[in-house]
Order: structure tokens, then C-alpha cells, then sequence
């Protein structure tokens, strides 16, 4: 006879049986969880919805902005230059100083019987910093002066493909290729070998001058960590702190459907206490339990936010204009979500986990649900949270007259306010017990059993109640936002009206409004203005043209809070007359005329300022 050791035996502790014990517990209760996982089906429906959103909400609200470093590939630093005589010198310097610079040269070309316009760009594909700018969809680069590369807009316009020959004015290149800029799609340009742009309107020079301000480099010099500030409420930080007080909600809903199923199970786990399982064993059942719940609802959620996001992603691309990878996810967010998940199933479980073990072994063999304990917490803490949260709120919006300061202030306002209305939900309860005394026999039935059951049903009032006051909150923050006359939100113009933009005129934008691009100004009468205007309207269908006559001066509130934000125009006969205002209609009294209602009723109104610029409106028929 021979022995032999096949596995070795795990060390068991004096007290709760070591390793064997919880590893027996934690295997029972998957096998407990596999069996009755349709009796946990509303929480893991939950989780599973709240991570896929949070994954799909997250990413859609992370990509649709721009990148980062839009406009400066792999660079820090950005020189933009007008074309000229000095540009040799002044591309040289900045490599003698700095090393390696990549140059691209753009020339604004017009689209012949379109106001639109294309760039005729010089832009080496090997470039040390501007290869993420380039991106090759067919076809081959252009490796010669004969050859160019165009974008798949370009390509439509000309109804050109890769192999004809493009003839513009008398140069005539083959297309090689079709191109993008996969961090603007809308950017369409024509794309040649360098040296072969020979009046270029703007060149960009990218480089990397690391720690020095732009103001020491030059002027006309931008960089990555100007253009790309931080913003402490970027979309990473809103989606985490809405999936933080998601997952509250679940925790909340959770504790009573855990308290449910720990008493349906009351009769096994009586038997397992009976085999000689400690408190702690049974205790880890329930919690075990909990934490499976939210690892199978986290990750099934986060697949399901997967495919809705890869199957989503195309319509982001086509609204945010500009390449967004399939994996390109906020992972420090998705991560924190998931983690989050688990920890709040593990705290719903933990308290009927520990009540669970207050019942008498004999009372749990025989199935009987011990009798509600009547405990009385006093509501001093739920009130005074509930007044520190008002201070709170009190001084935020005193901070700054629109309730933009404060944001400590702000948020310890509303963590107070979220905890008391916790801890005062099952004193409620009592309340309204107490209330329906002459209620019809259903309600005050229903009424003695929530107060009778308030260790699960106060956590559902909770998170109910917590449900509505988000609710509510954006109602009134966005009453709030649309009811300040100073901070209008809504169209400038009807839907059918085009305004065009003077190349000097507000904003500087060379001709495309106020947050055009830097190019450089140009010089040009009011009378070639208006005709340009009168061209593009008549390209419209239209002759109504309007000339608008804005003012340096500026509207401003001399209190606390926000101040007038947007132009200022002179009331001419030409304009008044595009609204159908007669001159008889206006008080001789009045300084300002304007469509926004309540403005009047404003004090302490102030208009510094009386210089002229110009613009005009075109209005095109519907």
C-alpha cells in the first residue's frame, strides 16, 4: 500500500476557518448567484445601463471636441507666418535656434463659381511633426512637381479620381492620391511636394521649444499648452461625477433588493451557520453576492457600451469632423466607472449582511424572518447637514451674481445636501405614517408597512427622492440660465439670413467672423465691400442686402453678475426698415432698441464707447 499527496492543504485558522472556509463560502455563493441571478435581475440591469452609457456617453463627450493638438501635430510650439520676403529668414532663424522645424505652406485658392475656397499646400509626408496631420486614403503621395494629392471633397468638386490629369489655370498636375487631415476633416486642400507653392497666403512652422512662453520665441508663435489650457470641468470629470451619484442611486435601490433576497436564503444560511460557519463566513455569502453582481453588470455594461460605440462611432466622425479611433476611449474614466460599480454592490450587500447574522440560528433553520427591530435615530444630523447645505448654496451664489463662483463651496453643498437627504428619508416615513391616520385603509396599510420595513424602503426613498432633486435642479438651473436677459442663448439671425463679415470688421477674422482664422488683413473700400456682398447674395437668389453699422460701444451692467455680451448696431432707416420698424414707432427717449424682453426693466445699465464698424446681412429666401 502506498500513499500519496495529491493536493496540499490549504492553512486553517483557529477562529473563522482560514482560507478552506471563505474559499467554500465565496464558491457557494456563485453557485447561489448562478441559480437565482433572475431574482437580482433589476440590479444588474441597472449597472449594466449605467456603464454603458457612462461608456458611451464618455466617449462620445471626450472625442466630439477637437484634439488637443489640432493644428501642431507631434510640435509644442506653432509660428504662423504671412508669405513674403522675410519669410526665408525668418523660418531660418527659428532652425537655427530651435533644430528641426517642419514648414507647411498653404495658398488660398477659389473654387471657380463658388465663393468657397481650397489650399494649394506644400507639406512634406515625412515631416517631423505634421505626419499626424496627413493621413493617405488612396492611391500615393505625390513624389514629384507634376503630381498632387487631393482630398476626397476636392475630388468631388472636380469630379476628379486618382490617375486624371488636373489642369488648373495653365499648371497641370495627376492626382496620385487621396488625402486627409484626419484631425479637421473639413480641411480640404490639394497636396504637393515641397517648393512648389510659390505665393503662399500662410505658412505654418512647427517646432519644439520646450519651456519657453511664446512671448519669448516671437510673435505669431502659439503653443500646445496655451492652446490646450486646462479646464478643471472637462468631460472626463462631468461623466465621473455623474456616474459617482449613478451608482449612489443603485447603492440606495440596491440595499433593499439585497435585504429581500438574504431573507429568502434565511433557511440555507442557517444550515450553512449550523455546519459550523462563523458570522464572518455568512456575512462574506451576502457580501460575496453583492460583489458579483456588480463585476458581472460592470463588465456586461462595458461591452455593451463597446459595441454601441463602435457601432455609433462613424456619426461621431461625421459631426466632430475628425478621425476618431475605434479604441480611442476615456479609460480613466471607464475604469473608475467599473471600480465603482463594485464597490457600490459590496455596500448595498454589506448592510443586510450584518443583519442577517443578528437572527438566532434556530429562528433562520426554521425560516422565519425575525420580527423589525423599531429603531430610532434622532433627525438632529439630517437637519443641520440639510442647513449647512443651504449656507453652502447660499454662498456660492453670493460669490458671483450668476452662481459661478465657489465651485468648494459648490460641490461641499451638494454632498451635504445628498447625505442628509439619506439620513432623513426613514424619518419621513414616520411622518407620513403618522399623517395618513385618516387615510383610507390601502394607503395607511401601505403606509405601516413602509414604516414597519424602513431599513429597505427608507434607501429606496432615498434614492427616489434624490432622482427628483436632480431632476428638479436642472429645471431650475436652466430656467435660470434662459431666464437672465444679459445671458442670452438663441440664434442671432432668422434661418434665412447670412451674415458676411468685412475682412476688418468685428472680430478681424479676415472675412469669416468673429473666431475666424488669423490671416492677414486686407485692404479694401466700402464700396468694393458692398459689392462683394451684393455678388454673394445675388449667388444666393437674393438682393436684400443690409448694411449693418456696429459700434465699439458695448452694453454693461454696472452690478455684480453677468454683464452684456454680444455686438451693438446702429438703428439706420435701412435697418429699421428690415425689421418693419417705422421711425414714428421709436421714442425719441430711447438709447437702445432690442428684441430681448425684460432688458428694459434692468438698472444700472451703462453704454460706453461710439466707434463704427461694419458688416452686412444678406437675406436669402427660404
Amino acid at each position: 500500500m502506498s500513499t500519496a499527496l495529491h493536493k496540499r492543504p490549504a492553512s486553517a485558522g483557529t477562529r473563522n476557518g482560514g482560507v478552506p472556509a471563505r474559499r467554500a463560502v465565496i464558491r457557494w455563493s456563485w453557485r447561489m448567484f448562478r441559480r437565482e441571478w433572475r431574482q437580482q435581475l433589476l440590479v444588474l440591469a441597472l449597472i449594466v445601463i449605467a456603464l454603458a452609457a457612462t461608456v458611451l456617453g464618455a466617449a462620445i463627450a471626450t472625442n466630439t471636441p477637437p484634439p488637443a493638438n489640432a493644428g501642431f501635430g507631434t510640435a509644442q510650439d506653432m509660428a504662423t507666418f504671412s508669405g513674403g520676403s522675410k519669410l526665408a529668414s525668418q523660418i531660418a532663424a527659428l532652425q537655427q535656434r530651435f533644430g528641426r522645424v517642419d514648414v507647411i505652406e498653404n495658398q488660398a485658392v477659389a473654387i471657380p463659381g463658388s465663393i468657397n475656397t481650397y489650399d494649394l499646400r506644400a507639406q512634406s509626408q515625412n515631416g517631423p511633426f505634421g505626419q499626424p496631420m496627413l493621413s493617405l486614403l488612396s492611391g500615393h503621395y505625390p513624389a514629384g512637381p507634376g503630381q498632387v494629392a487631393i482630398t476626397d471633397g476636392l475630388a468631388a468638386t472636380f469630379n476628379l479620381k486618382v490617375g486624371d490629369l488636373w489642369r488648373q489655370g495653365t499648371t497641370s498636375r495627376q492626382v496620385t492620391g487621396i488625402v486627409q487631415n484626419p484631425q479637421s476633416l473639413l480641411d480640404e486642400f490639394a497636396l504637393v511636394v515641397p517648393g512648389q507653392v510659390t505665393t503662399p497666403t500662410v505658412v505654418t512652422v512647427l517646432f519644439d521649444a520646450p519651456g519657453l512662453a511664446p512671448a519669448k520665441i516671437g510673435p505669431n508663435v502659439q503653443t500646445l499648452r496655451s492652446a490646450a489650457a486646462s479646464n478643471p470641468l472637462n468631460p472626463e470629470t462631468i461623466v465621473l461625477a455623474l456616474v459617482t451619484v449613478g451608482m449612489l442611486l443603485i447603492a440606495l435601490v440596491a440595499i433593499g433588493g439585497f435585504t429581500v433576497l438574504a431573507q429568502r436564503r434565511l433557511r440555507s444560511l442557517g444550515m450553512l451557520g449550523a455546519l459550523g460557519a462563523t458570522d464572518r463566513n455568512i456575512r462574506l455569502v451576502v457580501r460575496a453576492n453583492g460583489v458579483l453582481v456588480g463585476v458581472v453588470g460592470a463588465l456586461a455594461g462595458t461591452v455593451l457600451g463597446l459595441v454601441a460605440w463602435l457601432a455609433y462611432r462613424p456619426s461621431v466622425e461625421s459631426s466632430a469632423h475628425h478621425v476618431i479611433g475605434e479604441f480611442a476611449l476615456p479609460w480613466i474614466v471607464i475604469g473608475p466607472a467599473i471600480a465603482l460599480a463594485v464597490v457600490a454592490t459590496y455596500f448595498a450587500a454589506s448592510r443586510p449582511a450584518r443583519a442577517i447574522t443578528r437572527i438566532p440560528l434556530v429562528a433562520a433553520l426554521s425560516g422565519r424572518p425575525a420580527p423589525p427591530k423599531q429603531v430610532h435615530r434622532s433627525a438632529i444630523p439630517g437637519v443641520v447637514l440639510l442647513v449647512v447645505a443651504a449656507v453652502l448654496f447660499t454662498y456660492t451664489g453670493k460669490s458671483n451674481g450668476n452662481g459661478g463662483g465657489g465651485p468648494i463651496a459648490l460641490v461641499g453643498g451638494f454632498v451635504a445636501l445628498i447625505v442628509a437627504v439619506i439620513l432623513l428619508a426613514p424619518i419621513c416615513l414616520t411622518l407620513l405614517a403618522a399623517l395618513g391616520g385618516r387615510a383610507p385603509i390601502a394607503v395607511r396599510l401601505a403606509l405601516r408597512d413602509l414604516v414597519r420595513y424602513r431599513a429597505r424602503s427608507g434607501s429606496a426613498l432615498a434614492a427616489i427622492s434624490l432622482g427628483a432633486l436632480i431632476a428638479v435642479l436642472i429645471c431650475v438651473l436652466t430656467a435660470q440660465r434662459y431666464g437672465n436677459v444679459l445671458d442670452y442663448a438663441g440664434p442671432n439671425v432668422a434661418s434665412n439670413q447670412v451674415i458676411v463679415y468685412t475682412p476688418n470688421g468685428p472680430g478681424s477674422g479676415g472675412g469669416n467672423g468673429p473666431n475666424g482664422p488669423s490671416t492677414p488683413a486686407i485692404t479694401s473700400t466700402p464700396q468694393s465691400q458692398a459689392a462683394t456682398a451684393q455678388s454673394i447674395a445675388a449667388a444666393l437668389g437674393s438682393h436684400a442686402v443690409t448694411e449693418l453699422d456696429q459700434t465699439s460701444a458695448s452694453l454693461q451692467h454696472a452690478a455684480a453678475g453677468r454683464s452684456w455680451s454680444g455686438p451693438v448696431y446702429v438703428a439706420t432707416p435701412q435697418l429699421l426698415a428690415a425689421f418693419g420698424i417705422k421711425a414714428s414707432d421709436v421714442n425719441p427717449d430711447a438709447d437702445v432698441l432690442t428684441a430681448r424682453p425684460g432688458l428694459s426693466g434692468i438698472s444700472r445699465m451703462q453704454r460706453p464707447g461710439r466707434t463704427c464698424q461694419r458688416s452686412r446681412r444678406r437675406q436669402r429666401p427660404r
